[in-house]
């Protein structure tokens, strides 16, 4: 999902250089990006979402450690993303 500058500054006006929103935006996006990887990431390392994850860790399925290091890892990844998410 991409948004201009433009599109912003016409719905929003702002006092802000066209510019430097259009240079924040696409580092949201570049940053929305990499946390989506990191996030893949994990699901394919470990066969399941998040959720599905610190369940297996909480049925005994896994170690609680590292994985709950691993799980904070993921979570932190996750709301970083989701938090990013909302700036678009």
């Amino acid at each position: 999902m991409t948004i201009t500058a433009e599109k912003v500054m016409d719905r929003y006006p702002l006092q802000l250089d066209v510019q430097v929103l259009r240079s924040v935006l696409e580092d949201t996006e570049r940053r929305i990006a990499l946390y989506e990887g990191i996030v893949r990431d994990f699901e394919a390392r470990w066969g399941c979402d998040l959720a599905g994850f610190e369940k297996r860790i909480a049925e005994g399925e896994l170690p609680e450690h590292p994985s709950w290091e691993i799980s904070i890892e993921w979570g932190v990844a996750a709301d970083e993303l989701q938090k990013l998410r909302t700036y678009l």
